[in-house]
C-alpha cells in the first residue's frame, strides 16, 4: 500500500472509531435520558389515577374535571393497579408479581419505585386516603421510548456513515497530496544534492589532477603559470556554484523596497544589450537579489546567442522580456529548464552550470512575480517576468 493511501487509511479509522465512540455514548446517554423522562411521566400518571379514583368525593367538579383532562392527555397505560396495604400480607402478594423484596420495602419507606416487568415498564408509589394506604402501579409499553431510540439510532448510523464517508473522501485527497508534494520535495532535494556535488566535485577533481601533474617533475615557470590559471578557473566555478547555493539556503529572507524599473534595467544596457522602456512601473523586492534575478537571464541569452544582441523589454502590464536570437530550447527540454543543474541537450559545448534559471525562478517566485519560458529550437528565447500589482 502506498505511503498516501496508508496515511489516509489510519487517519480515517481513527477519525471514523471516534465519531463512532461519540454517537454511541450520544446514543446511550439519550436513551438513558429518554428512559428517565419516561418514568417522571409515569410518576405523574400514577398521581393522576389515584387522584381520580380516591379524590372524587372531595373535589368539586370542575377540579375533578381537570384531574381526568390530565389523566386523558397523558401517557397511555396498559394498566392501573389500586393495592390497599392495609392487609400487608395479601398487598406483598399483589406487589410482588411485579417488584422484589428490597422494592417493596422501598415503597413502603415512600419511595417512587420505577422498575421493568416483562417487556413492559411502570412505576409504583403509595398513596394516602381517608380511605385507607394504597400502592398504586401503572404499566406502559413506552412506545415514545422506542420511537425516539429507533429515530435517534437512524439518524446517528446515517451521520456516522455521510461522516466517515466524507472523512474519508477528503482524508484521502489531503494525506495523498500531502505525500506526493513531499515525496515530490524530497526526490527534488535528492537530484539537487546529487546534482551539486557532482557539479563541485568536477572542478575538485580537475585542480586535484593539475596539481598532481604540475609535482610529477620540475617544470618552467610559464608551465607552472598555466597550471595555476586553470586551477584558479576551477576555483572561480566552485566559488560561483557555491554562491548561488547559499542564495538558494535564504530564500525565506523577504526584505523589500521601491525598483523602478526604468532606472533599474538602465544599469544592463550596453552594446549587445538594447534595453526598451514601454512602460514604466515600480515593483517591490530586494534589488540586489532582482539584479542577481535579471543579469543570470540576460548573461544566459548573451551565452546563447552567437554574438546576437538581446533585447530588455519593460512592457504593460508590469513585465519584463528579455529576448534572444539564440539557438532557443528544445520542446522536450522547455518543462524542466527551471530545474536545478538541468542544461537542455543543445547545449553541449557551452560552458554553464545550470543553477541560473533555477536560482532566477526561485528569487522571482519568492516575491510574488511569475516567470515563463517561450522558446523554439533555432529561434531563439523569450523570458517574461510578470510581476503582481
Amino acid at each position: 500500500m502506498k505511503l498516501g493511501r496508508k496515511i489516509s487509511f489510519v487517519y480515517s479509522s481513527i477519525t471514523i472509531g471516534l465519531v463512532l465512540l461519540a454517537g454511541g455514548v450520544f446514543f446511550i446517554l439519550s436513551s438513558h435520558y429518554t428512559e428517565v423522562l419516561y418514568f417522571r411521566y409515569l410518576n405523574e400518571k400514577a398521581q393522576i389515577v389515584a387522584m381520580e379514583r380516591f379524590e372524587k368525593d372531595e373535589l368539586d367538579s370542575i377540579r375533578y374535571q381537570n384531574v381526568v383532562w390530565r389523566r386523558q392527555h397523558s401517557i397511555p397505560t396498559s394498566k392501573e393497579i389500586f393495592i390497599n396495604t392495609a392487609d400487608l400480607g395479601n398487598a406483598n402478594k399483589q406487589l410482588s408479581e411485579y417488584l422484589d423484596n428490597q422494592q417493596i420495602k422501598s415503597i413502603y419507606d415512600d419511595n417512587v419505585i420505577n422498575f421493568k416487568h416483562d417487556d413492559e415498564v411502570g412505576s409504583a408509589i403509595l398513596y394516602y386516603d381517608n380511605e385507607g394506604t394504597f400502592a398504586v402501579i401503572v404499566l406502559s409499553h413506552n412506545p415514545y421510548g422506542d420511537e425516539i431510540a429507533r429515530t435517534i439510532g437512524w439518524a446517528l448510523i446515517i451521520l456516522i456513515l455521510l461522516t466517515s464517508l466524507i472523512l474519508f473522501l477528503f482524508s484521502r485527497l489531503y494525506a495523498i497530496r500531502m505525500v506526493n508534494r513531499i515525496d515530490a520535495d524530497y526526490q527534488a532535494e535528492k537530484l539537487f544534492v546529487n546534482n551539486a556535488s557532482h557539479e563541485i566535485n568536477n572542478p575538485l577533481t580537475a585542480i586535484r589532477g593539475e596539481c598532481e601533474v604540475a609535482l610529477m617533475r620540475d617544470r618552467s615557470g610559464d608551465d607552472y603559470r598555466k597550471s595555476l590559471q586553470r586551477i584558479s578557473k576551477e576555483t572561480e566555478r566552485i566559488v560561483n556554484i557555491i554562491q548561488h547555493l547559499l542564495l538558494f539556503s535564504h530564500e525565506k529572507e523577504r526584505d523589500t523596497e521601491k525598483v523602478t524599473v526604468s532606472q533599474f534595467l538602465q544599469q544592463f544596457a550596453g552594446e549587445q544589450t538594447h534595453v526598451i522602456i514601454e512602460s514604466d512601473f515600480e515593483v517591490s523586492m530586494k534589488e540586489e537579489l532582482l539584479q542577481i534575478a535579471i543579469r543570470n537571464l540576460i548573461d544566459n541569452a548573451h551565452k546563447y546567442s552567437n554574438g546576437q544582441p538581446v533585447i530588455v523589454l519593460s512592457t504593460d502590464p508590469r513585465k519584463i522580456e528579455i529576448i534572444d536570437q539564440g539557438i532557443g530550447i528544445p520542446k522536450a527540454d522547455l518543462p524542466r529548464v527551471f530545474s536545478p543543474f538541468y542544461r537542455a541537450g543543445n547545449t553541449e559545448g557551452i560552458k554553464g552550470n545550470g543553477i541560473g534559471l533555477a536560482l532566477t525562478k526561485s528569487i522571482i517566485e519568492k516575491y510574488g512575480a511569475s516567470i515563463k519560458v517561450q522558446s523554439a529550437e533555432n529561434h531563439g528565447t523569450m523570458v517574461s517576468i510578470k510581476f503582481p500589482k
